[in-house]
């Protein structure tokens, strides 16, 4: 019996760019030009898919997804491959309101979770502060909106933010604000983006010259135009070829990423990206001291009994660093 392919994070970027220079982004430093994917290429890319299954599909790596004039036109192309998708994720910083495509994107009734990105204190001084030049108002009218339609379908849609917040104070506000309109905040701590114009994560970088969790477990992490990169957590760390013109599975064992692999083992320390980020080996995740400081970090403490069964039975870790 063929033992199934499988990737296990797999992030589209369907929007290049992103209108919010938020604190911690290297959008903030490298400031792309908004460009999004046409339907006709982004089905291109999934006919090179060529695995079984996707644990997680998410529709973004760098850019605002919301901001793609046809995301229901995306969504509806997925169940047309042969591939199982797990989840399918669109994350946004919910300031860019077309409110009908997005009750269109609800009714197609593809979408497993919605993730709004909101950091702060709960407090809208401090929330516009950290995402320039987000409105507070738009992003509580977001918040409603989505509730709203999703009651009004029926879905069984997972309403999530993902929240940076450094105090009990704050999480408790949040939890405050999100849990009426049935949306449930996963707070975590800052993190070190390569090239972001302001880093507040207080973590001390210990780099090695090793792969990184990224290049170790399949994954697969593309642009609007195709560009296979090898990360969500640098837009450009290097390119490994393109979902246009190859499968998954050349770009996977082919020389490009053969040779970056062994680039940052020899000296991954100096590479000006990847020696500037925190994200580590395989090996290191899956240690019980650090996976229980990653859950504490992250506020994850109600899933530690969860994670920790999932990682005994499976050789991935689960949605951290974000796969």
């Amino acid at each position: 019996m063929n033992k199934k392919k499988i990737i296990h994070g797999f992030g589209f970027d369907i929007v290049h760019g992103c209108q919010l220079r938020c604190v911690g982004c290297p959008n903030s430093t490298l400031k792309p030009k908004i460009k999004f994917v046409s339907l006709e290429d982004f089905e291109i890319c999934l006919g090179h898919v060529d695995v079984d299954m996707i644990r997680i599909f998410r529709l973004f790596n760098f850019g605002e997804a919301l901001l793609h004039p046809d995301v229901p036109g995306i969504l509806a192309l997925i169940p047309k491959f042969n591939f199982h998708v797990d989840v399918v994720e669109v994350s946004t910083n919910a300031q860019h309101h077309n409110l009908p495509m997005l009750e269109e994107v609800f009714k197609t009734g593809i979408l497993d979770r919605l993730v709004v990105s909101c950091d702060g204190n709960a407090l809208p001084e401090e929330y516009e502060r950290l995402r320039p030049p987000a409105k507070w108002e738009k992003l509580i009218e977001f918040l409603k909106k989505a509730s709203e339609y999703k009651k009004k379908y029926g879905l069984d849609i997972n309403l999530i933010t993902r929240t940076i917040c450094e105090t009990e104070e704050g999480r408790r506000r949040w939890l405050d604000l999100l849990e009426p309109m049935g949306w449930k905040p996963r707070f975590r701590n800052w993190m070190n983006y390569p090239e972001a114009k302001e880093h507040r994560s207080s973590t001390i970088l210990k780099v090695k010259n090793k792969a990184c969790i990224y290049l170790e477990l399949p994954t697969l992490y593309v642009d609007y135009d195709g560009t296979v990169i090898p990360c969500c957590f640098h837009p450009r760390a290097r390119v490994l070829g393109n979902l246009k013109a190859k499968r998954y599975s050349e770009i996977e064992n082919g020389a490009k990423r053969k040779e970056f692999i062994q680039d940052l083992k020899r000296d991954r320390i100096n590479n000006p990206i990847c020696g500037q980020c925190e994200v580590r080996s395989l090996k290191w995740y899956k240690m019980e001291k650090n996976v229980n400081n990653i859950i504490n970090s992250m506020g994850l403490n109600e899933y530690k009994n969860r994670i920790l069964s999932h990682l005994k039975k499976r050789k991935h870790i689960p949605d951290f660093p974000v796969l």
